[in-house]
Order: C-alpha cells, then sequence, then structure tokens
C-alpha cells in the first residue's frame, strides 16, 4: 500500500481466509479490499474475537479492519516427536500429566504443563510417550520444536514462530519480521483450535510465553467434552507441554502447572536395562545386573548408555560394565557413548549455564559428606549465611539439587560426582573442613542433653557445658541425633580422609549416647572402626582408649564378648599408662560388664569395687551409683537376690539425685527383677513400671524392650498369660526394631507360649543353637 494514496482518506482492509492445500486450517490472512465509506468495526483476540490482528504503522485517517470466519476445514498436523523406545515405568508420572492436560480457567482455555527434572531423567521421553497417547484428543494437531535450553545460544522466539507459521501454512512472504507480531498472528491462527505445542528444553519464561498459542474452543461446543467421569468446564483446552532443566517459576504467571521428575524407580530401571541388554544375559547375571542399576541411580540415559554398550558388545560380561561404574573416578566416562550419548554432557550443559557464584556453590555442596544434608549445614559448608539460601534456591531451580522435607536438600551421585569433577583449587578441603566441624558441633551440643552426665575426652564439650540445652529433653535430642545418622558416619569418613583425625574420632564420641539408647550397629560398628584408626594416627594414648571403650561395647551388645574384651582390656592399659584415673575406672566398669555376662560373678565384683574405690577417691556421684548399680546386678545373677535389692535401691536414689534418668531406668529395671528374683513380685510392679515411664520419654528403645521383658517374667508368675504375651510381643517389636539378638530369645518364648495354648509340642534345641 503506498502511503502517500492513504494520507488523510478512509481505508478498509479487510482480511478474509484463503482455503487451498498449503493452508491446512484454510486461516491465512490476505489483503481482499481498500476503500472509502466503509464503517469501522474492530474485532480481535482481546475482545473475544478469536480472529487475526493486523499491525501497522501511523496511517492517517480512518481504519476499517473486517474479519472473515474461518472454514471448518482442518487438516490435522502430525508433528509428534518420534515414539520413545523402550520407555518403562512412569504410570504415576503419566496419570498426572492426563490430570494437569485437563486444568485452565474458563477464558483462556489453555493448559501449560511443565516437566521439570536434571538433564538425562527422561523428561523428553516422558512427553513424547504421553503425547502419542493423547494426540488424538487434540484434532487440530500438534506443534513441536526444540529449544535448546541446554546450548548456550537457545532457539529464538522468532525462528521457532517463522517454523511454525510455515507449517501452518502461511507464506513466507506474509510472515512478519518482527517477533510480537508473529506471535500476535500465530495466536490468531490456532485461537478456536484444540492444538497441542510441545516446548522441549525451554530455557525460560520469556522464551515459552512468546509461543503460547489462542485460546482453545469456546465451552459447550460439539464433542468438546473430555471423555473423563468429571465434566471439565469449557472442555478440554489447548495445551502447551514445555520439558525443562530449570524451574521456570515465571511461568506459573501464565497459569503453568509443574511436574517434577525424578529418577526411575529401581524396579523400572531394572526392566529398562533387561530390555536393552536381553532377559537371557541378565539372568545369567542378576547380581551384576542390580549393581550396574544400582551404581546407573535411576537415571534412564545412564542406564540406557550402560545397556547399549552392552548390546553392541554381546560378549562383553555385566560385570565388566559393573566393575567400570564401582569406580567412582572413572563412572561418568563409563557412561558416554563416543559422540552421541553422555551423562557428563548433559551435566555439563547445566553447570556451563550456571552464574559463577552458584556454580562455585555448585561445586562446594558436592563435597558436603552425606547423601542429603540441611540447608544449615550448607550455609556452614559454603561460608556464606547471608546468601546460601538463595544459592540452594538457584541449584534447585537447575534441578541440580533436590528439596526434600524438612528443609533439607539431596544431590544426585551422579550429578555429585560431575561436579566433584570440576577445577576448583583448595575448595574441597575448607567445605569438608567446615562440614566436619558443624556436624560436631551439632553432635556434642546434642550428646549433652541425651546423657548430661557422662565424661568426655573431647574440648568442645567443655566449651558447650556452660551454654543454654540445644533440646528440650532427651527425646528430641535423640531424634535429631538419629535423623542425622548417615550424615554424621559420612563425616567421620571424611574428617579421616581428610587428615581431620582429632575431628573424626571426637565425632565417634559424640555418637554414643544415641548409639547406645537406639543400637544401630552398623553404624556404630563402621564409624569406631574409623574413629580408633584417627585415634591412633593423633598418638593421644587417652583417645585411642575412649574409642576401644565405646568399640567394645558395640561388640559386646551382639554378643562378642572375647573381641569387647580385647578392647576393654587394651582401654585399661592404655588408661594407665596415662594415669587417667576416671578412665581406667570406666575401663574397669566395662571388663566388669563382660565378665558378668560370662557368668564370672567374683572376677566381676572385682572390677567394680575397684571402680567404686576409684570413683568414690575422685569424688564422682554417677560413677558412685553407676558400680553400686552394676554391684547390684552382679549379686542378682549369683543369686543373692536379697543383697542385691539393697544396692540398686542406693543406686536408684543416687541416680535421682544427680537427674540421671537413663541409668535410673536401668537401675529401676535391675531393682524390679531383683525383687522378683527375692520373692516379691507385688513390690516388682512399681519400679518396673517407672522405668517403662522414663525409657518411653528418652527414647530408649532397647532398654524399654527388656522393662518389657521383666514385666512379661511378672505377669507370668501372676498367672496373668494374656498380659505376658503382650508384654514379650512388644519386646520382641522393640527388638527386632534395633536388629538386637535377643529378639531371637523373645521369639522363642513366644513360639513356646502358643505352642502351649494349642497342645503342640516344641522339639528340644540341641545345646548352642539359635532360635528364630
Amino acid at each position: 500500500m503506498n502511503n502517500g494514496q492513504t494520507v488523510g482518506r478512509r481505508v478498509v482492509i479487510q482480511l478474509g481466509y484463503a482455503v487451498n492445500a498449503s493452508d491446512p486450517w484454510g486461516k491465512q490472512p490476505r489483503v481482499m479490499a481498500a476503500g472509502e465509506g466503509n464503517a469501522v468495526g474492530w474485532r480481535n483476540e482481546v475482545s473475544g474475537g478469536g480472529g487475526p490482528v493486523v499491525q501497522a504503522g501511523t496511517i492517517h485517517g480512518s481504519v476499517r479492519i473486517d474479519v472473515g470466519s474461518p472454514p471448518r476445514h482442518r487438516v490435522p498436523l502430525s508433528l509428534l516427536p518420534a515414539v520413545p523406545a523402550n520407555f518403562c515405568g512412569r504410570a504415576g508420572e503419566l496419570a498426572v500429566l492426563d490430570r494437569l492436560a485437563l486444568e485452565s480457567d474458563g477464558a483462556r482455555r489453555l493448559a501449560v504443563v511443565v516437566i521439570v527434572g536434571p538433564g538425562g531423567v527422561g523428561k523428553t521421553s516422558l512427553a513424547a510417550h504421553w503425547l502419542h497417547g493423547a494426540s488424538d484428543r487434540y484434532p487440530d494437531g500438534v506443534l513441536s520444536t526444540d529449544l535448546g535450553g541446554d546450548r548456550a545460544d537457545p532457539a529464538r522466539p522468532g525462528e521457532v514462530l517463522d517454523g511454525f507459521l510455515r507449517t501452518l501454512g502461511v507464506a513466507p512472504e506474509s510472515i512478519p519480521v518482527a517477533a510480537h507480531e508473529q506471535a500476535a498472528l500465530f495466536r490468531s491462527l490456532t485461537a478456536g483450535r484444540r492444538v497441542i505445542v510441545f516446548l522441549d528444553n525451554a530455557a525460560s519464561a520469556a522464551q515459552v510465553r512468546a509461543l503460547l498459542p489462542g485460546p482453545g474452543p469456546q465451552a459447550g461446543a460439539a464433542g468438546e467434552q473430555p471423555a473423563s467421569s468429571a465434566p471439565v468446564p469449557g472442555g478440554r483446552p489447548s495445551l502447551v507441554l514445555v520439558t525443562t532443566r530449570w524451574r521456570i517459576a515465571g511461568l506459573a504467571t501464565d497459569g503453568a502447572s509443574f511436574a517434577e521428575l525424578s529418577p526411575l524407580e529401581a524396579s523400572a530401571a531394572s526392566e529398562l536395562f533387561e530390555r536393552m541388554v536381553g532377559a537371557g544375559r541378565v539372568a545369567a547375571e542378576d547380581a551384576a545386573s542390580r549393581e550396574v542399576v544400582r551404581l546407573c541411580g535411576g537415571v534412564p540415559l545412564a542406564v540406557c548408555v550402560s545397556g547399549a554398550r552392552l548390546a553392541a558388545h554381546p560378549r562383553w560380561p555385566i560385570s565388566r560394565i559393573a566393575r567400570e561404574l564401582a569406580a567412582e573416578h572413572a563412572r561418568l566416562s563409563a557412561l558416554s557413548l563416543r559422540g552421541d550419548l553422555s551423562v557428563r554432557a548433559a551435566f555439563d550443559a547445566s553447570y556451563q549455564a550456571l552464574p559463577a557464584s552458584v556454580a562455585l556453590a555448585y561445586r562446594a555442596v558436592a563435597q558436603i559428606p552425606g547423601a542429603d544434608f540441611p540447608a544449615d549445614l550448607a550455609a556452614a559448608a559454603l561460608d556464606d549465611r547471608e546468601n546460601s539460601q538463595g544459592l540452594l534456591d538457584a541449584l534447585a531451580d537447575a534441578s541440580l539439587l533436590t528439596e526434600t522435607p524438612g528443609d533439607r536438600y539431596r544431590m544426585h551421585d551422579l550429578i555429585r560426582l560431575h561436579a566433584r569433577e570440576q577445577p576448583g583449587p583448595g575448595e574441597r578441603h575448607s567445605v569438608i573442613t567446615r562440614s566436619v566441624a558443624w556436624y560436631l558441633r551439632e553432635a556434642v551440643a546434642a550428646d549433652l542433653v541425651v546423657l548430661p552426665g557422662r565424661w568426655r575426652l573431647g574440648p568442645l564439650y567443655e566449651r558447650l557445658a556452660g551454654t543454654r540445652p540445644a533440646y528440650a529433653g532427651p527425646a528430641e535430642a535423640s531424634k535429631w541425633l538419629e535423623s542425622n545418622l548417615p550424615g554424621l558416619l559420612a563425616a567421620v569418613r571424611a574428617a579421616h580422609d581428610a587428615g581431620l583425625h582429632e575431628q573424626s574420632w571426637q565425632l565417634c564420641e559424640a555418637l554414643w549416647g544415641v548409639l547406645l539408647f537406639g543400637k544401630h550397629y552398623a553404624v556404630w560398628l563402621a564409624s569406631h572402626e574409623i574413629g580408633l584408626l584417627s585415634s591412633q594416627a593423633c598418638a593421644d594414648q587417652c583417645a585411642e582408649a575412649q574409642m576401644r571403650i565405646q568399640f567394645g561395647a558395640a561388640h559386646r551388645s551382639l554378643g562378642d564378648l572375647g573381641t569387647a574384651s580385647e578392647h576393654f582390656s587394651r582401654a585399661l592399659e592404655l588408661f594407665r599408662e596415662a594415669r587417667h584415673r576416671l578412665g581406667e575406672a570406666s575401663a574397669l566398669d566395662q571388663l566388669g560388664v563382660v565378665r558378668l555376662r560370662q557368668g564370672s560373678y567374683d572376677r566381676a565384683l572385682s572390677d567394680f569395687t575397684e571402680a567404686l574405690a576409684i570413683h568414690e577417691s575422685i569424688g564422682r556421684p554417677r560413677g558412685i551409683a553407676l558400680m553400686n548399680f552394676n554391684i547390684g546386678q552382679t549379686l542378682a545373677a549369683w543369686g543373692r537376690q536379697g543383697e542385691a535389692v539393697g544396692y540398686l535401691r542406693t543406686a536408684d536414689r543416687q541416680f535421682e539425685a544427680i537427674s540421671e534418668r537413663y541409668h535410673r531406668a536401668r537401675a529401676l529395671t535391675a531393682l524390679g527383677g531383683a525383687l522378683i528374683g527375692s520373692g516379691y513380685p507385688r513390690a516388682a510392679e512399681d519400679p518396673l513400671r517407672r522405668a517403662l515411664t522414663i525409657t518411653e520419654e528418652i527414647g530408649a528403645s532397647y532398654d524399654r524392650a527388656h522393662v518389657h521383658v521383666r514385666l512379661a517374667d511378672l505377669a507370668g508368675l501372676l498367672g496373668e498369660s494374656s498380659r505376658a504375651a503382650r508384654h514379650l510381643e512388644q519386646a520382641l517389636d522393640l527388638f527386632s526394631t534395633v536388629h538386637a539378638p535377643q529378639a531371637d530369645d523373645v521369639r522363642a518364648r513366644l513360639g513356646q507360649r502358643v505352642a502351649a495354648s494349642t497342645g503342640t509340642v516344641t522339639p528340644k534345641q540341641e545345646p548352642g543353637q539359635r532360635t528364630g
């Protein structure tokens, strides 16, 4: 149009719709006529018309734009991504997509669903699989594109829109140059149509926002109601399905719903591996196959790469790949196909897009010991309390961290390995040092509440002793320690490996209370094996002796009295060489308990009496009470129940005076047993009930189980068989929870009760045979 011819004139620009083979929806705009004297009209998508919009520069004079109605002729598009091979699992995620695809407000008639997850987790495969099952519900077609969010130069909206418009039949010469004009035309062409726009690998909200189609069909149109039982206002809307490794929260303002994609469950990952490798090979090397799947961490890309390598080499044993993946330093290299799929490359793309401060945080949090960590620990490890939360949020937004309940974060094993590969001189040691220091301080603060009267060697105890207790009571402190046990064990290992030997054995010392109460034997043995090595590396006799006492106590609890005795005897030697009287008394105490278990009552009584003299000489009330308790236990086991009752009553009063609740519960339990053995079962009820209350309040499950056993004995003596059975059942449950060997004895007693009630005969056990 010649601008000179239109100045000062009334101009009519009328847009109709040309229908031809290259215009699948019959909606290509064209200029039909221009003249004078026509009434001005305006109809566009903003006012609800849903038709095309024409934008012009300055025109002098009035303008009328007429828009013809599009014909109903539709030609469905077929631009679906390829069907993903070997797709497995994801039933829950597919159901979520079905639900979210129906969610839309009445005006926009458009659902925007964003699948978020780290590189390699299978976002595109999930979307493609779902699209192939759902495409028939969107009769006007599917438009799809890769937005290149993993590249340094993501696709520009204008480039994508140009392709979309050409696909929709717009002649190249009719496509506007400006991206915002292309977006307006795209919305016009898709308005009133039910379409899917699949935007894979999006980089930002702005990139996606420019590619949103126009509103879907009007409510109540024929055939618009979905097949689901619940009616959806306006029928099924058009859909924009987005995949991205970035949590592009800005799309929430466009009504987007977000679905976070996690790694595959173990069963689905195993199925995927078997499909690629073959059921025969997997069955022949079942253990190696399970190890490969485990080391791939449920990441579909990792499983596929491992499976592809084996599929391409039929003579390779699966164990070969398992060995390669077992070496952490080489795992990511083993998860790459030359010139093709690569787990490392998938993570590289995310890492390289991070700002410098976030990249530093990425490398740093990967060094934090343990599979997951609380936000407070991250702040200490990053040494940046002011900005740490923002850095964690940025990593979570990049799908490089996963937020878990309790303000905690988890980094996938493969992502952690990738982060540790990145260069960062000096970062690793400093982060481990700060992390270990945080764990040590928190563990000491909790242990002071769990067992406030116990003597310790670690210097941090003395510094924190005068401060306000960190927890309201032992149960709360024990709960924190138990919930953080995996991280604490990892901190012990990391400290030892980094040469922080003082911190390593001190962490073990701080675990004494929770390990004693909870009987977490696996953590107990693993941590103290390392702690003992660290104490020896420090050449500290007292530290080594303390580790041997705590390590020996684990073996004693597990029934390995020989190993326990070796540790306690060596601890006694070390404490005597160091002239540490309190430590010497502690070692004598532990040796006495072993000899009591072995039935050497005279030697046990000698050990406890010698330890009692030491505690009295240094004026230590807690030690005095403990030795009176142990002497009472020894006398009761020796059959001298009347003498035992006196020592145990004394111990009870002494523990009460110093507010030592845990050992008071033990003394009350032993007192109840001694009273039963002395022929006073009715008198045993009160101390046993008090012991049960205390163990429940402080969270001492193992000791609570022993109280239930005593109460079962009492109920049996009183002829209350049903009550005795209930106490044994509760004891069995508690012993089983902490994997205590006493569970076998309780199970056998319950079995004998069942046999007696049914009249069956229980076979006599051979000497030494274990029950259960």
